[in-house]
């Protein structure tokens, strides 16, 4: 994980909250996943070895956009964003339910 990832995690949110096509969704959720995942690595080097927990944080901070729909045609994505970032377990719980995605 790199130092832009951090910002990039506030523009993906922002993205989100306009009206997006499928695919665009699908690839600004499929980026946000992706960095929610990752640790730091060679950031370490830098002295930012908290940076994969900074960018979980400032995506939280806009949860409730992923949590809106319609989420994603990726049922995986739906599921991992949220998985890995929520903090609240019967909010995360009741999630799954009414995630879209095949």
């Amino acid at each position: 994980m790199h130092s832009a990832a951090l910002p990039t995690v506030s523009v993906l949110l922002a993205g989100l909250l306009d009206e997006l096509s499928a695919d665009a969704r699908d690839l600004v959720l499929e980026l946000l996943q992706q960095i929610v995942m990752g640790e730091s690595d060679d950031e370490g080097a830098l002295g930012q070895t908290d940076l994969g927990d900074r960018c979980r944080e400032a995506a939280r901070t806009g949860l409730w956009l992923v949590y809106r729909k319609p989420v994603t045609r990726r049922r995986e994505t739906a599921k991992a964003i949220p998985e890995r970032i929520e903090n609240e377990k019967p909010r995360l719980a009741a999630y799954p339910a009414g995630a879209r995605g095949k």
